[in-house]
Formats: C-alpha cells, structure tokens, sequence
C-alpha cells in the first residue's frame, strides 16, 4: 500500500465530512458533526494530517497542544476503505507521524485524547491510561473515555 500523510487543507474538508459521516453512529455521534466542521474550518494546524493511498483521503487526525498538554484530535478512517489488517497498519503509521510531532515540539507534556470505549484497546497499545469514563459522553451508546499518556522527557 503506498500511503503518505499531509497536512491538512481546506480543499480536504468535504472529503473528511464524508469519512466523519461513514462512522456514524458507530464510532461518532452525528450530533458532533458541527463541533468537526468547526475544528477544520478554525483549529487545524500543520499537525491536522490527511492520509491518501492511490491519490484518495482514507483518513485525518492530528493533534494540537495548548499551555499544558498535547491533545490529538478527530482521528477517523474511511469505513470499509482499508479492512481491518490494513487498518492497523495505517492506525499505527498515523499514531507514528503524530507521535514523531509531538517529540519535535520538545515540551515536557502528557499527551490527551477523549475517544469511545471501541478504540479504547488501540489508544492502549499506544500507552495510554484511561482515567474517567463517562456514559454516554460523545453520545447514545458511546462512552467517553478520557485517556493519558505520560510525558516525554526530550533532555
């Protein structure tokens, strides 16, 4: 599979509202759409990656930090794009290049992300703790799970 990430760009967003929608309501609520279109069209950075094989977006995530942790963000594949072998493979690159990002930015903080109890397992193969789990937190059937990930020290 030749696979490559960039950064994201507006011209990219109809395309991720599309992957969003395929996940629905299995890994996302529909009801979070608005609060998605809202992340692409003010907070995206450098950091907010597309992934593209044989020139099509299969998938977007990335991170972002603010004064106390890094926090990755909107992390979504295109449903039935990859099968679940290729899925994984492509997870973990993703997880690889944010990770790698996140080392350059030398800050000594815990990485975040809230996710659902269906990739609670991948974000723990990462080395992420789980600390609060609210029911029904992103929506009907999808708990919230806020998970941490202890701090690089890059001296």
């Amino acid at each position: 599979m030749n696979l490559k990430f960039r950064t994201y760009t507006k011209n990219d967003k109809q395309s991720l509202i599309d992957i969003f929608e395929t996940n629905c309501p299995k890994y996302f609520d529909i009801n979070e759409k608005n609060e998605f279109i809202d992340y692409l069209d003010n907070y995206t950075n450098e950091n907010y990656l597309v992934a593209i094989t044989e020139n099509q977006i299969i998938g977007c995530g990335g991170l972002y930090t603010n004064d106390i942790e890094h926090r990755i963000a909107w992390v979504m594949f295109k449903k039935n794009s990859l099968g679940v072998r290729n899925l994984m493979i492509v997870a973990d690159k993703l997880y690889s290049e944010i990770e790698k990002r996140i080392i350059a930015e030398n800050k000594n903080f815990n990485i975040g992300i809230t996710t659902t109890q269906l990739m609670e397992s991948l974000f723990s193969n990462y080395g992420f703790k789980t600390y609060e789990i609210i029911k029904d937190g992103i929506g009907k059937g999808l708990d919230a799970y806020q998970m941490k990930k202890t701090a690089y020290n890059n001296s």
